[in-house]
């Protein structure tokens, strides 16, 4: 396909949009009409209200995003499944894949198209721990999947992965979604490493590493729990070790509690100078921001990465062995 996200990315850094949550909770929604009840269940504003969904893509679009993420990170099993309303992912997503493809094609201009993310959360289920059974999480990101690409999707990002056997289940369940509608869909895979240095479970970045590449994902990366201080050492170990393009979008910071809620600290342009560092060290292709980034993040790493080029030379080679070890912890958490 002419000028595909890959294609691209091969050119030119590419760059993403950031929060949607934070977007759409300072939005004047109303619980009963606009979120059907269903109280939090941002999907299904994709819906009732995609008037305020397609508003929050335009203003990433705006800001300079070549990409956004469909408002779909809760479509799953587990997610909607809280709401007990799981018989709706596919056309929470497809919804949600269209109103992005339709702001997409707004912004696209044959100099610099516009690519739409179909996103794909974790959900609250960890089939490590015995939550879900896999099978059940997998055929479920697969109908997360077949929607996100009836809708429009150009890439879909599993993101904010906390169980590797949940994300997994993911991969798996995109590719036979992939399979089924008779296209090559990239696949982009985000781990969240927490502060204390692992994922949930307790897996390293190595391991995650050595579990995903082999599953033929397109691009590696990391998002969420942190800013990108705490991510350096688990990006330079990618960068070092990984034999597909990087991605990174981190929050704006560690959250500090205030009288008003949590705030994240991080301001546009410490985040610009992060994420440049990330880009010129360790060749990072497709950058952008989670929690509490918003249009002004985006327009000021724009500003200053909006035409930068990949890192030419590929990264340093990758040891022929390399070790990594394996912890478990219990912890339930829903994904922000």
């Amino acid at each position: 396909m002419p000028n595909s996200l890959l294609d691209v990315l091969a050119d030119r850094i590419l760059i993403a949009d950031g929060a949607m949550g934070t977007m759409l909770q300072a939005a004047d929604l109303d619980i009963d009409d606009d979120f059907e009840g269903l109280e939090g269940c941002n999907e299904v504003l994709n819906v009732t209200r995609p008037d305020v969904v397609r508003e929050v893509h335009e203003a990433y679009f705006a800001a300079g995003s070549d990409c956004v993420e469909t408002n779909t990170f809760g479509a799953n099993l587990a997610a909607l499944g809280e709401y007990d309303i799981p018989h709706r992912i596919f056309e929470l997503s497809e919804a949600g894949a269209r109103i992005a493809r339709e702001a997409a094609d707004r912004f696209s201009t044959p100099e610099r198209p516009r690519f739409v993310l179909g996103s794909i959360g974790p959900g609250t289920k960890l089939p490590t721990l015995g939550h879900a059974p896999y099978a059940a999480l997998r055929d479920a990101y697969q109908q997360n999947a077949a929607g996100l690409i009836a809708g429009g999707a150009d890439a879909l990002i599993v993101e904010t992965c906390q169980d590797l056997l949940q994300t997994k289940a993911a991969i798996i369940g995109v590719r036979r979604a992939a399979t089924e509608a008779g296209r090559h869909v990239p696949l982009i895979c985000h781990v969240t490493v927490e502060t204390t240095g692992t994922m949930l479970l307790g897996s390293e970045i190595g391991a995650a590493l050595t579990a995903l590449e082999p599953l033929g994902i397109d691009l590696i990366g990391l998002n969420c729990a942190t800013g990108p201080a705490e991510m350096t050492e688990h990006l330079r170990y990618l960068s070092q070790h990984a034999r597909v393009p990087l991605s990174v979008m981190p929050n704006a910071g560690l959250p500090e509690l205030t009288a008003d809620g949590a705030r994240y600290p991080l301001t546009p342009d410490e985040l610009a100078e992060a994420l440049d560092r990330f880009v010129n060290e360790y060749g990072v292709s497709l950058i952008g921001g989670c929690c509490g980034t918003t249009p002004e993040h985006v327009r000021v790493v724009s500003e200053r990465l909006g035409e930068a080029t990949p890192r030419r030379g590929g990264r340093p080679p990758r040891p022929a062995c390399r070790r990594s070890t394996t912890t478990c912890r219990s912890r339930r958490t829903r994904a922000c």
